[in-house]
C-alpha cells in the first residue's frame, strides 16, 4: 500500500492571503488534477486508488473539500495483509497516539512548538550561512564574482520570496555576533514569512518562545553558539 498526501488548492483561498502553502513549492493540485494524476499513475502500474483526506473546511465552504487531499494505492491482486483483513472485519488497528483539532495552530502548545522549530531553522540556515562568509574571508578566497547585495540576500534566505518579501528582509535589522554567540534579532526572524504567518508581533513571539530557545539577556535576538560541536 502506498499513500500519497499533497496540499489541495481549491482549499487555499480559505487561508489569508496564501497562494502557495510553502515558499519552496512550485505548485499546488487542485483535486481533480490530483486525482487525474493518481488514476494515471495507478492503471500504469496496476494499482486501486482511493480518495480521501484531511483537515475539513469549515461550515458553508464544503465544496473545496480536505485541506490536504489523499490518495490511498493498493496493488491489485496482491496479497492481503493482516491489517487490512483486520480493517475489513472492523477490527481497530491503530492506536491514536496523538490529536488536535483543526486549524490545530488555534491551540498555543501546537504553535508555540511550530515556531520554535522554524525559528530554530531559520537561526541555523543563517548561522551556517554567517560561517561560511568568514571561512571565505578568512582564507583569502577571491575566486569569482564579489557577493553582490542580492547574493549575500539569497544566502542568508534560502527559498525564494517576493520582490516585496526580499526588501522587507533587507530592511531588516541584520545578525550580530557577541562573543562566540550568533544572534538573530527577533525583528529579523519576523521578517520571513513562515514566522511572520505563525506570530506577527515581537512581543507575543518573546513570549511564545520563551522554554524553548536561547534569548539574549533583553530578550530581543535568539542566540545560538557561532560554532557548533564539529567546530562549523
Amino acid at each position: 500500500m502506498v499513500v500519497i498526501s499533497t496540499p489541495n488548492s481549491d482549499f487555499n483561498p480559505l487561508f489569508p492571503v496564501v497562494t502557495l502553502r510553502d515558499s519552496d513549492h512550485k505548485f499546488e493540485w487542485n483535486r481533480k488534477q490530483f486525482q487525474t494524476w493518481a488514476l494515471g499513475v495507478a492503471d500504469f502500474y496496476n494499482y486501486s486508488v482511493e480518495f480521501t483526506g484531511v483537515g475539513e473546511p469549515p461550515e458553508g465552504a464544503g465544496n473545496v473539500g480536505y485541506c490536504t487531499q489523499i490518495g490511498v494505492f493498493r496493488k491489485i491482486g496482491a496479497p492481503e495483509t493482516a491489517s487490512c483483513a483486520a480493517e475489513q472485519c472492523g477490527e481497530h488497528v491503530y492506536k491514536v497516539v496523538y490529536s488536535v483539532s483543526y486549524p490545530s495552530l488555534q491551540q498555543r502548545e501546537v504553535r508555540r512548538l511550530a515556531l520554535a522549530n522554524e525559528v530554530s531553522r531559520q537561526v541555523q540556515s543563517l548561522r551556517q550561512s554567517y560561517v561560511s562568509g568568514l571561512s571565505a574571508a578568512q582564507s583569502g578566497d577571491r575566486q569569482g564574482p564579489p557577493p553582490t547585495k542580492a547574493n549575500r540576500l539569497a544566502a542568508f534566505s534560502g527559498p525564494v520570496f517576493t520582490e516585496l518579501e526580499k526588501r522587507n528582509i533587507e530592511k531588516a535589522p541584520k545578525p550580530f555576533c557577541c562573543g562566540g554567540e550568533f544572534c538573530v534579532p527577533l525583528e529579523r526572524l519576523l521578517a520571513y514569512p513562515k514566522v511572520n504567518r505563525l506570530c506577527d508581533d515581537a512581543d507575543a513571539m518573546r513570549a511564545l518562545l520563551e522554554g524553548t530557545v536561547r534569548l539574549s539577556r533583553d530578550g530581543s535576538a535568539v542566540t545560538v553558539d557561532l560554532q557548533d560541536d564539529d567546530g562549523q
